[in-house]
């Protein structure tokens, strides 16, 4: 069997839709199938030193609707399954209108589709004339969770039996073993990029009004937050950018914190929330339907996606004894056992078995 795995961007990164299609190709090998992955320069537009990597074809892509001129001699290619990761842009529309017409599988795992507002009026405009002939054309469609089933569910009631629940899988990393040292001291951290839905305004903001030794860390760089942002950020030595960082640094980082905190609007699934159970932390995270369908609340500090909210629940991690620490964090990390490679690759394999 030969998958043909669509996705806007494909690089190693620090989390999101790219790991989780590294991830799924990682099945895709444990079951045997063949697979080639097309991505477009989107992958380049979000890092200047991207690097581009060995059997993953880059198509030069214009405007952010993404339009991909090579495309069409691309999907010339022999497959079995056309397997596309987000709707709404053009590569991945003209991909299942053409993979259709040609009587091919398809599988669609949209990452909740449109998950921000961002070109929100065009976003509409394809949700309610693009989107819906594209649902009827494709055969199966991979949520996340329950809540995001719910939410197709209740947009498209006819889709019924195309939805297959598949969640992330937790597999830890082989350079794990290999932590180093602490040399930040007692800190918060943050790891994500600094998009609007990611709440970092709120975050940093929240984060200088408390008077603590703790520090706040954030994988992001500072041309990703405001000129007002960076002002706080240059008077508190408390709050550092880290930039992107290597996976390595990012274990190194997971390993060494005192708890996970993740202020966002929208979230598709939230892997670095596993990546950080693994290392028993707590979780500071924002009061959403996703996470309390995927995690378990006793390993958790909710909170509101505003400044009062935030810092009380920075304050209530501070101010926990060590003993509360480590409850939080084996609640977090024995709640790892649901999510593990055999399970996601068994569900995998029974998708491709009904298809076919």
């Amino acid at each position: 069997m030969k998958i043909f795995e669509l996705t806007r961007s494909f690089y190693p990164s620090i989390g999101g839709m790219e790991k989780f299609v590294d991830d799924r190709l990682k099945i895709y090998q444990s079951l045997g199938y063949e697979c080639q992955v097309i991505t477009t320069t989107h992958s380049e537009k979000k890092l200047s030193n991207t690097k581009r990597l060995e059997n993953v074809e880059y198509l030069p892509s214009y405007t952010p609707y993404e339009i991909v001129p090579s495309l069409r001699t691309t999907l010339n290619i022999d497959y079995d399954i056309l397997s596309v990761n987000q709707v709404g842009y053009f590569y991945s529309d003209y991909a299942i209108n053409r993979a259709f017409s040609e009587g091919k599988k398809i599988v669609l795992t949209p990452h909740f589709y449109y998950h921000t507002d961002r070109y929100k009026y065009i976003k509409a405009l394809h949700f309610k004339w693009v989107l819906p002939r594209a649902l009827d054309k494709v055969s199966k469609i991979v949520c996340f969770t329950e809540y995001e089933k719910q939410h197709w569910n209740d947009k498209f009631p006819h889709l019924g039996k195309k939805i297959e629940i598949i969640p992330h899988y937790f597999k830890p990393s082989a350079n794990q073993s290999n932590i180093s040292s602490n040399e930040y001291g007692d800190y918060l951290l943050f790891v994500g990029r600094g998009e609007k839905n990611k709440r970092i305004d709120l975050l940093i903001s929240a984060f200088d009004k408390i008077e603590t030794d703790f520090q706040l860390l954030l994988t992001i760089d500072k041309d990703e937050i405001p000129s007002s942002l960076y002002e706080i950020i240059n008077r508190n030595n408390r709050i550092h950018l880290l930039g992107r960082v290597t996976e390595e640094k990012k274990q190194n980082l997971l390993a060494n914190c005192i708890a996970l905190v993740l202020p966002t609007d929208y979230e598709a699934f939230g892997i670095v929330n596993f990546e950080a159970s693994y290392y028993k932390k707590p979780l500071l995270l924002s009061e959403l339907e996703v996470f309390k369908s995927i995690l378990n609340s006793d390993g958790i500090i909710y909170f509101k996606n505003n400044l009062e909210s935030i810092a009380r629940a920075i304050k209530k991690i501070i101010s926990s004894g060590e003993k509360e620490k480590i409850i939080l964090g084996t609640n977090n990390y024995l709640n790892l056992n649901n999510y593990s490679f055999e399970k996601a690759s068994k569900k995998y394999a029974h998708l491709f078995e009904e298809l076919f």
